[in-house]
């Protein structure tokens, strides 16, 4: 029996119901899938418009201010945008000195090198790093995903808000200080404005759940890594192995189910825009 329908075209701009992050596509006929066909994800299209700070992915600035012998724990909110390194900078100073401030000194948030030494002259690109000084009092530590995953107690006894040990949205996703030591200067690791790092493509319509993402996730069947910056052109082929397949035998296929999400499990927001992948069909 050789397959009626050989290569199927998804686009997210003729969806039947949802937006580009989740949505359904109805087929113009119905396929019956013999229970020996495979499919092979052989491309991927979309533009990199997501957000650089996103509310549901990584907008929360985890930080220990210190004066004197008391601590107190704050979580900073960014709002959510898409910024550069020099406009993001702007966001985390005015966010540190806003609402919640408890040491009695003001945040000063500088671009440095990985020297530490401040750019004040140009915004050269090779100034990715930011370095956070308090002046007129007190200290801070910066905590990593690590250390709030395992000291939760010790975040609310320091007057923190609870949170999801699971779900962070941390800013950690795009710099972080590793050190975790209190000080009036920090100076962080590479900003990566990436913020998604792989892009997964999920759909329970297909197959026998023969693939595994992170957390365990049995719904994946393309992994899309984001090699393009803010507004580039992000385009994925397939790997050219033979092994590189979905099983869908024993499938009819009519209405489809896509989602398309970060590897922590969030919906990737692309903001109106879209995207669009190729199947092809083939029998083992």
């Amino acid at each position: 029996m050789t397959l009626a329908v050989r290569k199927i075209f998804i686009d997210s701009r003729f969806l039947a119901l949802g937006d580009s992050s989740s949505f359904d596509y109805e087929l113009p006929e119905v396929l019956e899938l013999p229970k020996d066909t495979v499919a092979f994800v052989t491309e991927f299209t979309t533009v990199a418009s997501w957000d650089t700070v996103s509310a549901s992915r990584n907008n929360q600035l985890y930080v220990v201010e210190n004066v004197g012998p008391v601590y107190h724990a704050r979580t900073v909110t960014l709002p959510s945008g898409a910024y550069d390194s020099e406009t993001l900078r702007v966001v985390v100073e005015n966010a540190l000195n806003g609402a919640g401030k408890f040491v009695t000194g003001n945040y000063s948030v500088q671009r440095s090198s990985s020297a530490g030494t401040v750019n004040t002259a140009s915004l050269g690109a090779a100034f990715r790093y930011f370095t956070i000084t308090i002046s007129g009092g007190g200290s801070c530590s910066f905590v990593t995903d690590p250390w709030l995953k395992k000291q939760v107690p010790t975040w609310i006894s320091y007057g923190g808000e609870a949170y999801d040990p699971l779900n962070l949205k941390s800013t950690n996703e795009l710099f972080q200080f590793p050190t975790e030591v209190f000080s009036s200067n920090h100076t962080s690791s590479f900003i990566d404005l990436r913020s998604t790092h792989t892009l997964f493509v999920h759909s329970p319509s297909f197959g026998n759940y023969s693939c595994m993402a992170p957390r365990g996730v049995r719904t994946a069947i393309a992994k899309i890594p984001c090699d393009v910056a803010y507004g580039g052109v992000l385009h994925y082929e397939h790997s050219g192995s033979s092994y590189d397949y979905i099983d869908v035998g024993s499938t009819t296929l009519k209405m489809l189910t896509f989602e398309l999400k970060d590897a922590r499990g969030n919906l990737v927001d692309l903001r109106g825009g879209h995207w669009s992948m190729t199947l092809v069909l083939a029998r083992k």
